[in-house]
């Protein structure tokens, strides 16, 4: 089998036309950040309250404020706050001709008041359920999913599914994409999910259905994120083993400066529909890149397809302006023997055996699942929740972007230095502990009203955002350097590892939801979680320094505690297969072993 890798240090790790590969590729995270990120805006809740004709329609009473409304019509629940999802009835107390008070409930009709006046309206505890409909708050979006279907009230839950069967959809994609682009390859994997995902973009930009959009939603997500992975393990996949936390890290900051642009997307669109029509038009340019996109080298090495594989290195070498002294290059590349080479291509052609081998390799590294599961669960959270702040939630959902890069940055100057695991466990506990700070905020804000620890609320959001995308960026890159490139995609982080994330994103918009009952409880489960999840961390395995593994033997003897390609010295060919020395020369070892 021919490493890649070593024609790399030929061709150049990260030459000139890897990094038009890269903007190319790499294009696709932003509109990816911008369609995951879009139930901010397209699902904002305004504020509302029970629709009370009488008042809202009236010629007498267009002078009234919203604040006056209120007070007429909506009672107040136990912790003294309007309860929008209920109206008063009106209380009109009279005398009658015996001299005998009388009272009688109505419904709100200012037809009983003279022109315009409130005397004949009497507040009474007595209320019921919104039976004329819902008026909202209009003046930042004229339409939103919210307001379009009514997703409030008893129907409030419809907005937390819809958003979790998205998540779903994304989770889908990721099991069945990760094993279509193992088998098929990227860029055939690209091609049809990114056409399929615009083609659901633009179908969700004219529902007027809530199923049809939340159907819509869910056939996005499941071909985006088939783009999505593919995508990501392509750019690891044509660089060397120096570059792969920058561009691992550099595929996420797409994202952000995606959601970044959907705040001004939202701004200048603001009608649900329109923005569905702007976040389709963005996503075009990645269908006309696919034309200038070759298929991965590694991967056609890795599954025998050498000649195709060796075309696109001398395209590679062409654009870079080197020239390949091809002979030599591919014996020194050639690390194949029979023993390997029958493991390797039993593999990819048993489809049996690949899944023993994919269990196999999960039960190596079942303990990064549980900080997947955490991480995207923290990360949707957090992310989702921009509307919830004080502040303007354009300002704010950009600001989330800004400090989603100030955390790429941070794992980007320091990764390499410090190593996966540490820099995952502290990207962790930043998040957990700004979590946990932020709770404590809110319960001294609700005894001690401070107008300081509003913006200290709000610090704190940001330094949990900062943490948790550092730790996005970082397991993303961890998790797809612990796998061999014959199965990489099916079980590493954009595989089954991905498949734990989206149960933590499918649960993350059912947990917000308790903010209604408990507005600290969802930042207490999330920062306990993340507390988890970072000391589970630190125990995984360190890959820091280690080159792409290849093979099936490889990974093996990753795990088994074993020296790898880099740090193996080749030193003599027998019958048997290779032999290597350690890097310390104190023995030798038999690979077929």
């Amino acid at each position: 089998m021919i490493d890649f890798d070593i024609i790399l240090k030929h061709i150049g790790g990260l030459g000139r036309f890897q990094i038009i590969l890269i903007f190319l590729v790499g294009y696709y995270s932003i509109p990816a950040g911008i369609n995951s990120l879009a139930p901010v805006f397209i699902n904002y809740t305004p504020a509302f309250r029970c629709s009370v004709p009488q008042f809202d329609t009236n010629p007498y009473y267009t002078n009234l404020t919203e604040n006056e409304i209120l007070n007429l019509t909506t009672p107040l629940d136990k912790n003294g706050e309007y309860d929008t999802c209920y109206r008063q009835r009106n209380k009109r107390v009279f005398h009658s001709s015996f001299c005998a008070k009388v009272t009688k409930i109505y419904d709100y009709n200012a037809s009983y008041c003279i022109e315009g006046s409130l005397d004949c309206v009497n507040k009474s505890a007595a209320k019921i359920p919104c039976d004329q409909g819902y008026h909202y708050d209009r003046s930042i979006f004229p339409e939103t999913v919210i307001t379009e279907f009514d997703l409030v009230c008893d129907n409030k839950y419809l907005d937390a599914l819809a958003t979790s069967l998205y998540m779903i959809g994304v989770l889908l994609g990721s099991l069945i994409f990760g094993n279509i682009s193992d088998r098929f390859g990227r860029k055939i994997t690209m091609i049809v999910t990114s056409v399929l995902c615009f083609a659901g973009l633009l179908g969700c930009a004219f529902v007027h259905n809530f199923t049809l959009f939340v159907v819509s939603r869910v056939f996005v997500a499941f071909f985006g994120f088939g783009t999505f992975i593919s995508n990501f393990v392509y750019l690891l996949e044509i660089t060397s083993n120096k570059w792969r936390t920058l561009l691992g890290v550099s595929f996420q900051l797409g994202f952000a400066i995606g959601y970044m642009i959907l705040s001004g997307v939202a701004y200048q669109w603001s009608n649900w529909h329109d923005m569905e029509i702007a976040m389709s038009i963005v996503s075009v340019p990645y269908a006309l890149f696919l034309f200038f996109i070759p298929e991965s080298p590694r991967w056609l090495f890795s599954n025998g397809r050498e000649e195709e594989a060796k075309k696109i290195t001398r395209r590679f070498a062409k654009y870079n302006k080197v020239t390949l002294d091809e002979p030599d290059i591919w014996n020194e590349a050639d690390t194949d023997t029979s023993q390997v080479s029958d493991v390797t291509r039993d593999v990819i052609s048993d489809n049996k055996l690949y899944h023993e081998y994919n269990i196999t390799f999960i039960k190596k590294t079942k303990k990064r699942l549980l900080p997947r599961f955490v991480n995207s669960m923290v990360y949707y959270g957090i992310s989702l929740n921009a509307g919830a702040l004080a502040g303007d939630i354009f300002v704010n959902n950009a600001l989330n972007g800004v400090m989603e890069i100030a955390a790429y940055v941070i794992v980007i100057a320091f990764m390499d230095i410090t190593g996966r695991r540490f820099m995952l466990t502290a990207m962790l506990v930043l998040a957990s502990a700004s979590l946990i700070c932020s709770t404590i905020k809110y319960i001294l804000n609700s005894v001690y009203y401070i107008t300081g620890l509003i913006t200290l609320g709000v610090v704190f959001a940001f330094a949990a955002k900062v943490g948790i995308s550092g730790s996005y960026a970082v397991v993303y890159n961890f998790t797809s350097e612990l796998y061999p490139t014959v199965v990489r995609n099916r079980t590493n982080g954009v595989g089954v590892g991905s498949t734990f994330a989206r149960f933590g994103s499918i649960l993350a918009p059912f947990i917000l939801a308790l903010q209604a009952y408990l507005k600290w409880l969802p930042n207490v489960i999330f920062g306990v979680a993340a507390a988890a999840a970072a000391l589970l961390s630190y125990t995984l395995p360190e890959t820091k320094g280690i080159d792409m593994m290849e093979t099936i033997e490889e990974a093996e003897r990753f795990y088994n505690g074993k020296t790898i390609k880099n740090q193996l010295v080749l030193t003599e060919k027998n019958d048997v297969g290779y032999e290597y020395t350690n890097g310390q020369f104190d023995h030798k070892e038999s690979i077929a072993k």
